[in-house]
C-alpha cells in the first residue's frame, strides 16, 4: 500500500468513532472514500492483468477469479471486470477513481452505457473522455448514468430505432413454482413503452392503496410500516384480476416527458428529454408515433417550464399537477436521493394545514423515508422561484442546496457548452 492510504488509514485508526461527532464522522467517510477509491482502482488495474493472462496464457478468467479469491457472487465479478474494461478505455476514469474524486459507481455506469454499442458509437463516446470525466466529477452516480446514455443515444444514427428494436425482441416474462417456499417467483425483462404501461398502473394502485389506508387511520399506512413491494405485486393482481373480470381500454396509460423541440423536430439534441416517466429512453420516433395513434399525452417541457395552479380547493396534487412535476423530477426531490417518481409522495413546502397552496411552487416529490425525515424529524425546506432547494438540518446547518434533476442536468449543459 502506498504512503498516502496507509497515512489516511492511520490517521482514522486513531479516532474513536463511537464517541465522534457529525463532522468528524463525515471527515471520516471522505477519508475512507479516498482509501476506497484507491483499492478500486488497483483492482481494476490487476483484473486487466489477469484478463491478459487469460487469453495470452489460458488462466481462468477474471470474473471466475474475483469470485474464487473476493468472496463476491459471479454477478459482481462480471461487474468488476466491466469496471476494468471500461478504465482500459478510458484511462483518466482510473486516474480520478485512485484520487478519489469518483467512484467505483461512476465508471461502471460508463461500462454500463456502453455496453452493446456499436464500436463506431463506443468510440465517439470514449472520444469525449475529458467531458465526461469532468461530468463525472460533478455528478452522482445515477445521472452520470444517464447523461452517459443521452449521449450515446445522440450519436446513435437511427437515434435509437435498432436499440428500441432489440428491447422489443428481449421482451420476456418467465415465472416458476419454488418448491422450497412454495412461492410464484418469476423474471421479466419489459421494453420501455410495456414497462410504463404495467408499472404506472401499478404505482397509481399502490398509491390510492395507501391513501386508503391512511384515510382509515391503519396504523401501518400512518406510520409508513408498510411494505411497498409487497403492496405492489398485490396491486398487480387486482389490476389483472379486474381486467378479466370487467371491460377495459385495450391501451394502457403511457406518460412520456419530452422537450418540445424533440417532440417537433423528431431530432435529439444537447439538451434533449424524451423517455418515459419512469426514466427509460425511447426513441424520438416512438413519442410521434405514440401521438399519432392517440395512446399518450405527452409532458411537452418547454424553455419557461410548466405553471399548473389548483389553490386551496383541493388537498392532494391532481394527476396533471404531478405530470408536471415529473417534467422536472425523474427522482425524490431531497439531494440526489434515486428513489423513482413514481414511487414518491407529493410535499406540500408550506403545509397544507398551514395555509400551503397545492400549486407546483409549493409541491415537490419525496419518496416515503425523506418525506418522514421532514414531518417527524424537524428538517425544513425552501423552495424558490427557479426550484433551488435548499435543505436544512433540525441544527440550522445547512445539508445542501440541489435542482430538479431534469432542470439541473439541462442547465449543466448549456453552462458547459
Amino acid at each position: 500500500m502506498s504512503s498516502a492510504p496507509v497515512s489516511v488509514m492511520a490517521a482514522v485508526d486513531t479516532i474513536d468513532i463511537s464517541a465522534a461527532d457529525a463532522a468528524t464522522c463525515e471527515r471520516v467517510l471522505g477519508d475512507l472514500q479516498l482509501v476506497q477509491g484507491w483499492k478500486d482502482a488497483v483492482e481494476a488495474v490487476t483484473t486487466s492483468r489477469l484478463a491478459t493472462l487469460h487469453e495470452t496464457a489460458g488462466g481462468a478468467a477474471p470474473a471466475d477469479l474475483h469470485t474464487k479469491c473476493g468472496g463476491v457472487s459471479a454477478a459482481e465479478g462480471k461487474r468488476r471486470e466491466r469496471r476494468s474494461k471500461a478504465i482500459e478505455q478510458a484511462p483518466s476514469f482510473g486516474d480520478a477513481l485512485g484520487s478519489g474524486s469518483i467512484g467505483a459507481e461512476h465508471v461502471d455506469a460508463l461500462a454500463n452505457a456502453t455496453t452493446k454499442l456499436d464500436d463506431e458509437v463506443k468510440d465517439a463516446l470514449i472520444d469525449a473522455e475529458e467531458e465526461l470525466l469532468a461530468e463525472a466529477q460533478s455528478m452522482s452516480p445515477e445521472q452520470f448514468g444517464r447523461s452517459c446514455r443521452d449521449r450515446a443515444r445522440r450519436l446513435e444514427k437511427d437515434q435509437g430505432l435498432e436499440r428500441n428494436r432489440r428491447q422489443r425482441r428481449d421482451t420476456f416474462l418467465s415465472r416458476k413454482l419454488n418448491p422450497a417456499t412454495g412461492m410464484i417467483e418469476g423474471r421479466f425483462s419489459l421494453h420501455p413503452e410495456l414497462g410504463n404501461q404495467i408499472f404506472g398502473a401499478v404505482d397509481r394502485e399502490v398509491a390510492a392503496t395507501i391513501k386508503a389506508g391512511e384515510q382509515r387511520g391503519d396504523a401501518d399506512f400512518v406510520e409508513r410500516r408498510f411494505d411497498r413491494n409487497r403492496l405492489a405485486a398485490e396491486a398487480l393482481g387486482t389490476l389483472v384480476a379486474g381486467g378479466h373480470q370487467q371491460a377495459r381500454p385495450l391501451e394502457a396509460d403511457i406518460t412520456l416527458i419530452v422537450d418540445a423541440h424533440t417532440e417537433t423536430t423528431g431530432e435529439l439534441h444537447e439538451q434533449s428529454v424524451c423517455e418515459t416517466s419512469d426514466g427509460a429512453a425511447i426513441p424520438p420516433a416512438s413519442v410521434r408515433r405514440l401521438v399519432c395513434q392517440g395512446r399518450v399525452t405527452p409532458v411537452i417541457v418547454g424553455s419557461n417550464g410548466v405553471a399548473l395552479a389548483a389553490g386551496r380547493t383541493i388537498r392532494h396534487a391532481n394527476r396533471a399537477q404531478r405530470r408536471a412535476l415529473r417534467a422536472m423530477y425523474r427522482c425524490c426531490a431531497f439531494g440526489e436521493c434515486d428513489v423513482a417518481f413514481d414511487r414518491c409522495e407529493i410535499h406540500h413546502i408550506l403545509p397544507w394545514e398551514l395555509g400551503g397552496p397545492t400549486d407546483l411552487i409549493n409541491l415537490i416529490p419525496l419518496c416515503s423515508r425523506h418525506h418522514h425525515v421532514v414531518h417527524q424529524g424537524g428538517w425544513k425546506l425552501e423552495l424558490d422561484d427557479d426550484r433551488l432547494l435548499t435543505i436544512t438540518q433540525p441544527d440550522g446547518t445547512v445539508f445542501t442546496r440541489c435542482r430538479p434533476d431534469i432542470a439541473d442536468r439541462r442547465t449543466r449543459r448549456r453552462t458547459a457548452a
